[in-house]
């Protein structure tokens, strides 16, 4: 009983983790998407986009602190699901 309760709550901790990474994943790729499209505007159009270099790099930076976060839990996720699935 008591291992069943421990291995809930990591589930539960593990389900949320994925949930935020999931969201996180599509508002990156919406955030890629929409800055694609304004760095790859012509010359003749109308509106024009300002880029902020200081916001741009705080973005990038945690960007980046985001994907060395999820790549190093990822893994261990990875590892506990293998050994989860194939311990016999």
């Amino acid at each position: 009983m008591i291992m069943e309760n421990k291995n809930n709550k990591i589930n539960k901790k593990n389900n949320i983790i994925l949930e935020i990474f999931d969201s996180m994943f599509i508002m990156i790729l919406c955030f890629a998407t929409l800055l694609s499209a304004m760095l790859m505007q012509s010359e003749d159009a109308k509106i024009s986009y300002i880029i902020n270099f200081k916001t741009l790099f705080i973005t990038f930076i945690g960007f980046a602190v985001y994907l060395t976060f999820m790549l190093s839990q990822s893994q261990k996720g990875l590892k506990s699901m293998i050994v989860h699935i194939y311990k016999n």
